[in-house]
């Protein structure tokens, strides 16, 4: 209890709620929560990640005592903590993406970023038949592109896809004579060979070729780019994302070391480049769990080399849709990646799903790093999520998950020969994410979930040329697009169209399946008409369904308002000129009767909402 007395501070007349000294009764506290659960039991509180991993409600430290290796410290094996302390001044390198098709474009883009802050650039040239990225033919083109730029001070990472050989010595001849620092020349054949699906091992010998000549000419940048992109974006899971890392990299290792090098400088010579998504602690836990892996392969190879991490925040996140909350997602991911321990992050524009960025979108692209820097201080701790209890064992989990497909992978043959496999891994992880969203047990704010029609877009500069990729088995996805789809089609019509709600009883009765059929109808790109309407009789929302032009109807209500009402509803419906009418809730014994009644769709929550929605377009043509 506390006492206030005017101009005095309160105090607390007694100290015994403040008191800490009894120890916590985990046991007791479990007690507890399994009689809130009724008897539903312990593992309906544990979720599980697309790796099938267990997410528990509670972590203890025995859930980490058991692990055989140890997280070590920043700097040193087995790097799961970081490759090395963090920069007090720029902990990591923020890398933007540069690929407007125009070279004086991307070149005013370039300096603009940098003025703006932006310390690396992240240069992708026109390749994999799609129409993003710089058009460099010859090297004044490359020239052009990186006028005034102090190039050591805002070091190359290049994107070149199976021009990649070509653009590396085009860069490496133009910084002939720099020491490569935050350089990277990123061949790499295999990623090709996900893009595209070709691949020569002739092309990764010349990169291992380069590599070595690189090694004397510009020791301390990067030549070669393990991309686990493809996997992350075509739909794949943590495990699988990182699996594919790891593979790529052990042979780009073998690669390396017939060519030449050491095990040391082939390990120094990579660079990881992952997608990371919204998920933060699951993100962390993946970055984490990458190095803690390839701390093994090195040391296998007799390394002791930290793998270099680059993370791009995801493409399949994005929507195009309500795409300011893009914003939202890009900075959980550029969180997640920070605390993870990235060496440069790239944070992709919020209108990268419609087209070629503005100004203002590549300014909030890079001022979101610049908060995460300069306010919250993201960069200030190495590894701030290390020792959370949680974290550890997610970190551990996935590390074992991964390795066990990685020695499925080497076991068929490496992954140049397991790319159909993997394929199929990712493929299936990929359907069952999309028939979680398609249910709606995995929601996409403004997608999915809460929609907002009639949104204006926000401005995007339309891609020059669109041509499509090459359909490859990695070809990427995003999470939005089956939604979008439907969306799409009813954007397309003037005016859009729209259902009537045939609301039962009072407000309060009918709001709570009104409203959610409303947002599940807009998720379609379908609009509502007096979806909060009350009406004084039956007879009054019959005349205003004649009013409103509409040709489909919804019933919603309680489940007595329907026993007592649904079916006269559905009939005086069809016949004031409904030629379609959904209910909104689960039939039940009562189907039968209510179709012939009337009813031809019912909507409900755990149906797959895009079949559904299908199924009312088809209605509402």
């Amino acid at each position: 209890m506390l006492t206030c007395r005017q101009a005095e501070p309160c105090v607390p007349e007694s100290t015994e709620l403040l008191s800490l000294t009894d120890p916590a009764d985990e046991a007791a506290w479990r007690a507890e929560v399994e009689k809130g659960l009724k008897g539903a039991g312990w593992g309906k509180l544990t979720a599980k990640t697309a790796d099938g991993l267990p997410i528990a409600p509670l972590y203890r430290e025995p859930d980490i005592a058991t692990a055989t290796d140890v997280s070590g410290v920043p700097g040193a094996a087995p790097f799961m903590r970081g490759a090395s302390m963090p920069d007090a001044v720029t902990p990591w390198a923020i890398r933007q993406l540069f690929d407007h098709p125009d070279p004086a474009r991307a070149n005013q883009d370039i300096l603009a970023d940098l003025q703006g802050g932006v310390s690396s650039i992240e240069l992708r040239t026109h390749h994999h038949g799609g129409a993003r990225g710089v058009r460099i033919e010859r090297a004044a083109d490359l020239d052009y592109v990186l006028a005034d730029v102090l190039l050591d001070a805002a070091p190359v990472s290049l994107d070149a896809g199976a021009q990649g050989l070509w653009m590396a010595e085009l860069l490496a001849t133009k910084l002939r004579g720099a020491s490569g620092a935050g350089v990277a020349f990123n061949l790499d054949p295999i990623g090709v060979l996900m893009n595209t699906g070709a691949f020569s091992s002739g092309d990764l010998a010349k990169a291992a070729t380069f590599a070595l000549k690189l090694r004397d000419e510009m020791p301390a940048a990067t030549a070669l780019r393990v991309d686990a992109r493809p996997v992350h974006e075509a739909g794949g899971t943590e495990a699988q994302e990182t699996a594919a890392a790891l593979a790529v990299g052990v042979a780009y290792m073998r690669a390396l070391i017939g060519a030449g090098l050491s095990a040391s400088e082939a390990s120094k010579t990579l660079l990881f480049t992952l997608s990371v998504g919204p998920d933060i602690l699951v993100e962390t836990s993946k970055l984490r769990a990458l190095r803690l892996c390839w701390a093994r392969v090195s040391e296998a190879f007799g390394a002791a080399a930290p793998a270099r991490l680059h993370a791009q925040t995801s493409r399949r996140m994005l929507t195009r849709y309500d795409s300011y909350s893009n914003i939202l997602r890009t900075t959980t991911a550029a969180f997640a990646a920070a605390i993870g321990g990235a060496e440069a992050i790239t944070t992709l524009p919020f209108t990268d799903a419609l087209g070629l960025p503005t100004p203002f979108a590549r300014r909030v692209a890079r001022n979101t790093q610049h908060i995460l820097l300069e306010e919250s201080h993201a960069g200030h701790v190495a590894d701030p999520a290390g020792g959370s209890w949680f974290v550890e064992k997610l970190t551990r989990d996935l590390a074992e998950k991964a390795w066990t497909l990685f020695q499925e992978i080497e076991a068929k043959g490496g992954i140049v020969h397991s790319m159909d496999w993997l394929a199929g891994a990712v493929h299936e992880a990929r359907a069952a994410k999309f028939k979680k969203i398609a249910t709606r047990r995995e929601a996409i704010t403004g997608i999915s979930d809460f929609p907002l029609l009639g949104a204006a877009l926000p401005a995007f500069e339309t891609i020059i040329e669109k041509q499509p990729g090459p359909a490859t088995s990695f070809t990427p996805i995003r999470w939005s697009e089956q939604f979008e789809r439907l969306r799409d089609a009813m954007e397309a019509r003037t005016p859009r169209p729209a259902v009537f709600f045939a609301n039962l009883g009072a407000l309060a009765e009918f709001s709570t399946r009104a409203i959610w059929t409303a947002n599940l109808f807009a998720a379609g790109g379908v609009g509502a008409i007096g979806a909060d309407a009350a009406y004084d009789s039956f007879d009054a929302s019959i005349a205003a369904f004649k009013q409103s032009g509409a040709h489909v109807a919804l019933i919603a209500g309680t489940d007595a308002a329907y026993i007592e009402h649904a079916e006269s509803a559905a009939k005086a419906l069809k016949g004031a000129g409904a030629m379609w009418v959904v209910m909104a809730g689960k039939p039940g014994e009562r189907e039968a009767a209510l179709r012939a009644a009337g009813v031809d769709q019912f909507v409900f929550a755990g149906q797959d909402a895009i079949a559904e929605l299908e199924t009312l377009h088809a209605a509402l043509k």
